[in-house]
């Protein structure tokens, strides 16, 4: 077997397997290298290979990889969202469409993670040891509610509280229609938090409940 490097850039060309009438530098080896474009020659003679050149390909090579198992555990999840979604609509129970959404975008920070430790790998053997996975660090908490689940967090002495408060305060009033008619109540949201506080301000909750109502939990298992 017959390596090619061409004589001006010293870069490999190919490989021929019998005689070779064209122009380059012939060097016989004995068995072929995985990839022959990462090889050049010294000028001593010697076939030397582009470890960064290797580098970049492999980390290319492994990303697309990592996104192709990432896509494709995703679109493996559409039958289960929507089953989730038909036994929410009938008032069944089972796997919530919570629960999936929360595993698909698990999936998508497990990729994330992944295509960062691809990059940041030095070699080529350790950009081939990550595998991808979604681990628990990869599972989101959400921080978005139903306005059922948001009301709910007031003990029934509040929500009488806040309900006769409004009767006589047409700002809270529309504050609490807000929360009544939202299709989701995002406890990071500024308004959310401002309204919580405000309601503490007022004396209608205590200050320490400002923290319990906006809390957000980590999804049911």
């Amino acid at each position: 077997m017959k390596l090619i490097f061409d004589e001006a850039t010293r870069a490999c060309l190919g490989a021929v397997d019998g005689p070779w009438h064209g122009s380059g530098i012939v060097v016989e080896v004995a068995a072929l290298p995985d990839d022959l474009s990462i090889l050049s020659l010294s000028d001593d003679g010697e076939i030397v290979a582009d470890e960064t050149v290797a580098l970049a390909r492999a980390k290319t090579s492994r990303i697309a990889e990592i996104k192709r198992q990432a896509q494709a555990n995703i679109t493996a999840l559409a039958w289960r969202i929507e089953r989730a979604q038909e036994r929410d609509r009938l008032g069944l129970p089972g796997e919530t469409l919570e629960a999936v959404l929360i595993e698909r975008e698990a999936i998508r920070r497990a990729s994330n993670r992944c295509e960062a430790e691809i990059e940041a790998a030095l070699d080529v053997q350790a950009v081939q040891a990550v595998q991808f996975a979604v681990t628990e660090a990869d599972r989101a908490t959400p921080a978005r509610l139903t306005r059922l689940q948001f009301l709910s967090r007031f003990t029934e002495a509040e929500m009488t509280a806040i309900l006769a408060a409004a009767d006589q305060s047409p700002a809270l009033k529309a504050a609490l229609l807000k929360w009544q008619t939202a299709d989701g109540i995002v406890l990071t949201d500024a308004q959310t938090i401002a309204g919580v506080q405000a309601l503490a301000i007022a004396g209608l909750i205590a200050a320490g409940r400002v923290d319990e109502i906006l809390r957000i939990d980590p999804p049911a298992a």
